[in-house]
């Protein structure tokens, strides 16, 4: 066959022209397929041949080449068994972009210039036991592209038993933020650390496996991930599983391990990364108290002294050693207790003899003012914390119960404003307004009755801030109020708005199946992530549900925390 109409070829070099652009096809070079050039060589083809031979011959001076030809394999690391690594060569540093394709819809992974091919590129975003195509291509730093020849093939493993049972519904599918969701999944096993990303569609396409349960995972700016284990551990790993560094807390029950000993008693909930690379997380320390709470809904219990448990905010270089410590005890007032602080929290963490005081559950730097948001879930409070000098700049939160050295901090509620209580995951929005998970447990502090489950309902709320004026004004909520599609959510949970469509997602943590008139502790046993449209009244445009079957209840699914990754290359 001759070559294609608008095409020049002389000695299986071939020049054309699509959309302006010249595409050089190499025949005789088996290496690579084609070069597509920057240049936008408009009327090339009423050059004489000869001369469009040059010009060809001068795009494809010094290009970068596969020198070893792309090859895939299964990731070696059974933690994140859906991965798989890919090697190559190429004569110079370049850009990789690998499509993957066959299960759902395609999608890229682009590995920049500082990663070296030929040591593996982590190939992600598979269904398992699928059979999918994969096409690599390079860019060298004048910005033109090789491309291999062929797509190579490549079928993950089947699923390992005892994943999660993921139903999904997109009754606004074509309103979906774009990318996959990233799930912290928990059971009641203590020793089944589990992280899934799924697809649209709800297919797991990613998981990674440890031996001790997840919370809080953080993505870091290389792509590797940051997580906290329930063994008072901080692990940083790679996409493929692999544990790139580890922290312990010195103080924790089992003593020593591997890692790095960071000074502080635990480690729990949450962990950040700060912009100048160190790590900031939760810990706790312990203090007797004389003539302490026994109970939470007797004000005139006998009192004693008690062993109180406290969180601190610990910042630690990555070689272990600490720089910054904050520590509620010297700045919260320990006799402002809350519902469950005598739940067996700590004691069951192996603390025998220890009552919850504060409960924090999550942290966030904050770099526009070099602050810190922690959320302490039985103070029904979010606490703004200058990071320079440690002072409580605010607190968010129903005002009720706080000393009178506090006063001038609090908020007050405008408008038609419902506090939350028991939340989770403060998290600041780029229009300069607060996003909460709000569980709604209680709807009260001691020694106020709670209201039973059957009466709340758990919900993402939406407050804008006046930090001057300490104002706060609720403008959004996921739902109004206890209806036929309500939850209650009795642990865990975040929500956060989406940096492309303004939808926000919610993960609901731990839902009770039949909410009655008694709250239990640990009693979660499905959980639910929804996508909802910024909008009033909010609508639904995706859900995931994940719930196991077994009408014996002793089978449960939950989930800590919840994101949207846009691709899950870094």
């Amino acid at each position: 066959m001759g070559p294609p109409k608008g095409e020049a070829c002389s000695g299986g070099l071939c020049l054309f022209l699509t959309m302006g652009v010249p595409i050089i096809t190499l025949a005789g070079r088996g290496l690579f397929s084609r070069i597509v050039a920057r240049a936008n060589f408009r009327g090339a083809f009423a050059m004489p041949a000869r001369l469009s031979l040059l010009l060809a011959a001068g795009a494809i001076a010094g290009a970068a080449d596969f020198t070893q030809p792309p090859r895939i394999a299964p990731n070696p690391n059974p933690q994140a068994p859906l991965a798989a690594v890919l090697r190559f060569a190429a004569s110079e540093p370049v850009e990789t972009v690998i499509t993957v394709s066959g299960g759902g819809a395609p999608h890229q992974l682009r590995y920049g210039m500082d990663r070296k091919p030929q040591e593996g590129l982590p190939v992600l975003g598979m269904r398992a036991g699928r059979r999918h195509l994969i096409e690599v291509a390079i860019r060298d730093a004048r910005g033109r592209v090789t491309k291999a020849p062929a797509a190579l093939e490549y079928t993950p493993p089947p699923l390992p038993p005892g994943m999660p049972p993921i139903r999904v519904s997109a009754p606004l599918k074509e309103r979906m933020e774009p990318g996959f969701t990233i799930i912290s999944v928990r059971t009641l096993s203590p020793t089944l650390g589990l992280l899934v990303a799924i697809d649209a569609e709800g297919e797991i396409v990613w998981l990674y496996r440890t031996g001790s349960r997840i919370s809080d995972f953080e993505r870091r700016r290389n792509g590797n991930v940051l997580l906290c284990t329930l063994d008072f551990e901080i692990l940083e790993i790679d996409m493929l599983g692999n544990t790139v560094a580890r922290w312990y807390a010195r103080g924790r029950p089992k003593g020593a391990g591997e890692g790095i000993a960071v000074d502080t008693m635990t480690f729990h909930h949450e962990i950040d990364e700060l912009p100048n690379g160190n790590l900031l997380a939760l810990g706790t320390s312990v203090r007797e108290i004389a003539d302490y709470y026994t109970s939470e809904t007797d004000a005139g219990a006998p009192r004693k002294a008690q062993r109180v448990m406290g969180d601190q905010v610990v910042e630690f270089t990555r070689a272990g050693k600490v720089v910054w410590k904050w520590d509620a005890f010297d700045h919260l007032d320990p006799f402002r207790i809350g519902y469950e602080t005598f739940s067996g929290y700590w004691e069951r963490r192996g603390f025998p003899g220890v009552v919850d005081w504060s409960h924090a559950n999550n942290l966030l730097y904050d770099e526009r003012d070099d602050s810190i948001l922690i959320s302490f879930r039985y103070q029904s409070a979010i606490v703004k914390v200058d990071h320079k000098t440690g002072r409580v700049v605010w607190i968010l939160g129903k005002p009720e119960g706080w000393a009178g050295r506090f006063q001038d901090r609090l908020f007050r509620a405008v408008g038609n404003t419902r506090w939350f209580h028991h939340q989770h995951a403060p998290f600041p929005t780029p229009g300069g307004t607060m996003l909460v998970f709000d569980n709604g447990n209680y709807q009260a502090s001691p020694f106020e009755p709670p209201l039973p489950p059957s009466k709340t309902y758990s919900r993402a709320v939406e407050y804008r801030l006046e930090e001057k004026k300490r104002t706060a004004r609720q403008i959004w909520e996921s739902e109004s109020g206890p209806g036929p599609d309500s939850v209650v959510s009795v642990a865990m949970g975040n929500a956060e708005k989406m940096p492309r469509t303004g939808n926000i997602l919610v993960s609901y943590g731990a839902l009770l199946d039949r909410p009655g008139d008694k709250w239990e502790s640990g009693a979660g046993r499905w959980t639910r992530i929804r996508e909802y449209t910024h909008t009033h009244p909010p609508r639904l445009v995706w859900e995931a549900v994940i719930r196991g079957a077994d009408p014996s209840g002793k089978e449960a699914w939950q989930s800590f925390c919840s994101t949207r990754w846009p691709s899950l290359a870094p």
